[in-house]
């Protein structure tokens, strides 16, 4: 059958030709048809929309977005572990940063991004509700924005589960199959929201939606493997920073007869089997577990530590596309959830999720030392996830939140949470928890304008909070330095007390290193700023 939209476009393409040679000496026009030809020769199958520009879009124009830390709202509770960040701002500003920082790097990307139903979706401040007419472009305009840069923060075994509803779901499902691949399309999870109707006589006669969604996605062509839980999960009663585990001993017997197997008998960390026996596991097996830490010596006796993931597949239990409501809980017991963290009366934020469907995301499609980034974060249900898994399963995965202030959402609810759930305390003194041992820094995206005089200074006034976005670390002075100056380097490295408390130093590309100082700084991590982070800006600028 012919395809009557390419026979059309054809049609029109030669009609384009014949009035540009009509036209050939007069450039707008040929500018104009030009615009018109590139137009038709455009995609012509997936999702087409009118685009549309944000007010944040306008205002990187002119402005270059940098993040200022809030330092009375650092939290340190854990010295030895990594830090979290709270990221207060437009997400797509907070985006671009994170591009500079955490290229390739996040594991798992969650978020709940508003549905655009009813009066949820809000765009360049104003709602934007039912009766506008570029309600879907706007945004389909504000959504693929932002995914395009979560495309390039995902790492190479990075997966990314998008939150959704059914009124925007055949759209959200399009964008991503065109930004993340649809062979990389996993699943649609269904999320049972909902187990109780809408209790009036109207509603009780009106179809009643139960389920809502989340697209799962990954960032590689491989076959996807999530984590899983092993059956009989109780039968693992010891843990380390690794998880769960049981200790078993690696036996012996007896070397003779059919059995008997020279490659069986080997050392293990110095212990070798009695006269006459052989290990009952291989050396590749004992080295795997060498390998990996999980394997140690206790008097003449060698044991193994046996995690879930160790075991046969009939113990391992199904990651199911369904979230039950009974497991999993409700869109209710979210809100509770979230008034009891917070130690309040029922609150009205109406999009929360459960901690625990969103732990068992975490859970499922990250290792121990994961980062994870939300950046629709709303009220910090995937911040309170990521540390509870860390304490279930044990870990060291970070989080990274995304999030603007709109009706004080980040400093009220998002930062009080993360709070509560870290120091065990809620905001009025009362007892939440014994509190999970966790650090957290808190910026706010901020601007330096692109015509500022002395561009590169004000941009290094901003570089501290790279360095410890990038690497999750505090630049306490001491351990975890910047030299920003020779005055600075000339005083730091002819103090030996101070130079040996040094892990990581980062370094001003303005500061020149005599060859001594290079020797003295042998063996330490060096950075050099600010290349890493506002090189583009600065060129760009320069250019211009």
């Amino acid at each position: 059958m012919p395809n009557l939209s390419q026979i059309k476009r054809k049609r029109m393409l030669e009609f384009l030709d014949k009035i540009k040679e009509e036209h050939k000496n007069d450039d707008e026009t040929l500018i104009a048809l030009g615009e018109i030809e590139n137009e038709l020769n455009s995609k012509k199958y997936g999702l087409v929309w009118e685009e549309h520009e944000e007010k944040v879009d306008v205002q990187m124009r002119t402005h270059i977005p940098v993040f200022t830390e809030v330092k009375k709202r650092e939290i340190s509770a854990a010295p030895e572990k990594p830090y979290n960040f709270l990221l207060e701002g437009d997400n797509l500003h907070s985006l671009y940063l994170l591009e500079k920082t955490h290229k390739g790097s996040i594991d798992l990307i969650y978020i709940d991004p508003p549905y655009n139903t009813g009066n949820s979706f809000i765009y360049d401040d104003y709602i934007v509700g039912d009766e506008d007419s570029y309600k879907h472009s706007k945004w389909a305009s504000f959504i693929e924005k932002r995914l395009l840069i979560a495309k390039k923060l995902l790492s190479p075994k990075g997966y990314i589960f998008i939150s959704i509803d059914d009124k925007e779901l055949s759209v959200m499902r399009l964008l991503c199959d065109s930004i993340f691949g649809e062979s990389r399309f996993l699943t649609t999870i269904g999320w049972e929201k909902r187990t109780k109707c809408q209790n009036t006589k109207t509603a009780r006669r009106m179809l009643q939606p139960r389920i809502e969604y989340i697209l799962v996605y990954k960032n590689f062509d491989e076959r996807a493997e999530f984590n899983c839980h092993t059956i009989g999960l109780k039968e693992y009663p010891l843990s380390d920073d690794k998880g769960r585990y049981r200790q078993e001993e690696i036996g012996q017997m007896g070397a003779s007869g059919i059995r008997g197997r020279g490659s069986m008998i080997f050392d293990i960390l110095g212990v070798m089997p009695k006269t006459g026996n052989q290990w009952k596991i291989g050396k590749e097996t004992v080295n795997e577990f060498i390998e990996r830490g999980d394997l140690f010596v206790q008097g003449e006796k060698v044991y193994r530590k046996i995690r879930p993931t160790d075991e046969t597949q009939d113990n391992i239990k199904p990651f199911w596309a369904l979230f039950n409501a009974n497991q999993y809980g409700t869109a209710e017991s979210a809100k509770a959830e979230l008034s009891n963290t917070l130690g309040t009366k029922e609150h009205e934020f109406e999009t929360v999720k459960p901690i625990q469907m969103i732990e068992e995301i975490v859970f499922q499609a990250t290792s121990n030392d994961s980062v994870i980034l939300d950046f629709f974060a709303g009220s910090a249900t995937t911040a309170q996830a990521v540390l509870e898994a860390n304490k279930d399963y044990g870990g060291n995965r970070r989080f990274i939140l995304c999030t603007n202030n709109e009706n004080s959402i980040c400093s009220e609810i998002a930062y009080p949470r993360i709070k509560t759930v870290i120091t065990g305390k809620r905001a009025d003194g009362s007892t939440y928890s014994d509190g999970t041992p966790a650090n957290l820094k808190y910026y706010r995206t901020d601007f330096v304008a692109r015509d500022e005089e002395f561009l590169s200074d004000a941009l290094l006034e901003h570089i501290a909070e790279m360095i410890q976005l990038e690497h999750g670390v505090k630049i306490d002075g001491s351990g975890y330095r910047m030299i920003m100056s020779d005055e600075e380097s000339d005083s730091l490295l002819n103090d030996v007390d101070e130079l040996a408390k040094i892990k990581v130093l980062y370094i001003s590309k303005n500061v020149l290193l005599t060859t001594e100082q290079r020797e003295k700084l042998r063996g330490k991590e060096i950075h050099i700023i600010p290349d890493d982070y506002f090189l583009f800006e600065l060129r760009e600028e320069v250019q211009l």
